[in-house]
């Protein structure tokens, strides 16, 4: 499946809102088949999903703070094949971070990778960062952090995909 057709990316949206209906429910609100349903869920997920997941509320199960921390690559002018092999070391170092959820490299604002992360304190945030600063100093020059409270008052939008359904 090269391309998707519109009722895969209407698919798509439909189980980006809810991914727990069933393709009954998906049939009914698409306006198609059940078997359609069935048979488009199968090769979106072959080709165009990494998976299903739940999006708890973060701060209900004991996150108390979400960290976006900016990095430099300490081989951003090595050599290509020195950077290409610092660059999967420190992949797998972010890999191995259990609180960081994505990670990134990318350009702007002067730093070339990104993590974000949650923590259910600040000081369980400042262990990440030391970690980051001495097992992470072969891979990183330098780091810093844009932490937000995860509280009523603070979260302008929660996160979640369901957003991304109407985007165009």
């Amino acid at each position: 499946m090269k391309e998707l057709k519109p009722v895969d990316y209407a698919l798509l949206c439909e189980l980006m809102k809810d991914s727990r209906r069933s393709d009954r429910q998906l049939a009914k609100a698409l306006r198609v088949s059940q078997p359609t349903v069935t048979r488009r869920r199968m090769r979106l997920e072959k080709d165009f999903l990494d998976g299903y997941t739940a999006i708890p509320r973060f701060r209900k199960i004991g996150f108390e703070l979400v960290a976006f921390t900016f990095v430099k690559s300490r081989f951003r002018s090595a050599p290509a094949e020195q950077k290409d092999q610092a660059r999967e070391k420190g992949k797998e170092f972010i890999m191995n971070q259990p609180n960081c959820i994505f990670g990134a490299s990318g350009e702007g604002m002067n730093w070339d990778g990104v993590c974000i992360s949650f923590h259910k304190s600040y000081s369980d945030f400042a262990e990440f960062k030391r970690t980051l600063k001495v097992d992470g100093s072969e891979f990183f020059d330098e780091s810093e952090s844009f932490v937000s409270v995860l509280s009523p008052r603070t979260i302008v939008k929660p996160f979640h995909f369901k957003y991304l359904s109407d985007a165009k």
